[in-house]
């Protein structure tokens, strides 16, 4: 599936975002997506992207930082995905919004 169609879809079928906001500093992001991949870093996929591949999100990693990623980068290294947001705990300084 591509990104359009998985926005699509998210759109109209009203899947699950969460508001995410940085304790610290108040930074708020909107979280659709999360992924793990075999390092074992997280990636907090937002609903501001540049295409169907390169998309925005902060990643845990050897550093924290929000930033583009590219999907098609990662995708060989994918260990779990989803857009269930429920049961997915906010990132380490962040807490969710709402809910």
């Amino acid at each position: 599936m591509s990104y359009k169609q998985f926005e699509q879809m998210f759109i109209t079928k009203g899947l699950n975002m969460r508001k995410m906001r940085n304790i610290k500093t108040g930074i708020t992001i909107n979280v659709i997506k999360h992924i793990i991949i075999k390092n074992y870093w997280e990636y907090y996929i937002t609903d501001h992207n540049q295409s169907e591949d390169i998309v925005e999100a902060l990643v845990l990693g050897y550093e924290d930082e929000l930033g583009d990623v590219s999907l098609s980068e990662i995708k060989p290294y994918v260990i779990s995905e989803t857009t269930d947001l429920n049961d997915i705990a906010p990132a380490p300084k962040w807490e969710w919004v709402g809910k």
